[in-house]
């Protein structure tokens, strides 16, 4: 199934979940009604910005969004190959899904990560006990929370509570990373 359904089907399932009418999501999402009807119905593309923002709003995490399959309980092996994973653009950040697990009463999702040069996106909070991982593969990175971000280059890593405003900075040239988030329950 093509990403703009998935998205759809999904935006509308843990919408009715928190039995939220489509007006009072798209309020508190800060877009149109009509924008997130047809989201929805799977006749609009989402921006990262959108998806996140409706994440949020809905209490469940990005990649929850993304995969249309129930996650299985245990398997032997996990290829996704670079055109493989559901990806997603921003203005700013582009990034793929390429794993998403549940086990212990944590979700992690793991995403290879891009950020354009000369471009920052300050994220929005995450519900509390989120937990941002990023490892630097190329680039200088700025990132971390909002209020003290903290520069990276090839190789760093850092890991800070995604419960608080958080930035995502490219100051000279495109950076790439693999991020993973880690959440306190399945959603």
């Amino acid at each position: 199934m093509e990403l703009v359904k998935v998205v759809g089907a999904n935006l509308r399932a843990a919408r009715a979940e928190r039995e939220l009418s489509l007006s009072e999501t798209a309020r508190r999402a800060g877009i149109g009604k009509a924008t997130l009807s047809e989201l929805e119905a799977g006749r609009r593309n989402p921006t990262l910005e959108t998806l996140y923002a409706l994440a949020g709003v809905l209490g469940v995490p990005l990649g929850r969004l993304l995969v249309a399959e129930p996650e299985p309980d245990a398997e032997p092996a996990v290829v996704v190959n670079r055109a493989g994973g559901a990806e997603l653009s921003g203005q700013v950040v582009e990034v793929q899904l390429m794993d998403r697990v549940v086990a212990g009463g944590q979700r992690q999702e793991i995403y290879r990560l891009r950020v354009r040069a000369g471009s920052k996106y300050v994220s929005a909070a995450h519900r509390p006990r989120v937990v941002e991982q990023l490892l630097v593969h190329s680039g200088t990175l700025v990132t971390g929370p909002e209020s003290a971000p903290e520069t990276l280059g090839p190789g760093d890593y850092i890991r800070f509570d995604g419960g608080v405003d958080h930035v995502y900075q490219a100051p000279a040239d495109d950076v790439l990373a693999t991020l993973v988030m880690r959440y306190p329950d399945p959603a």
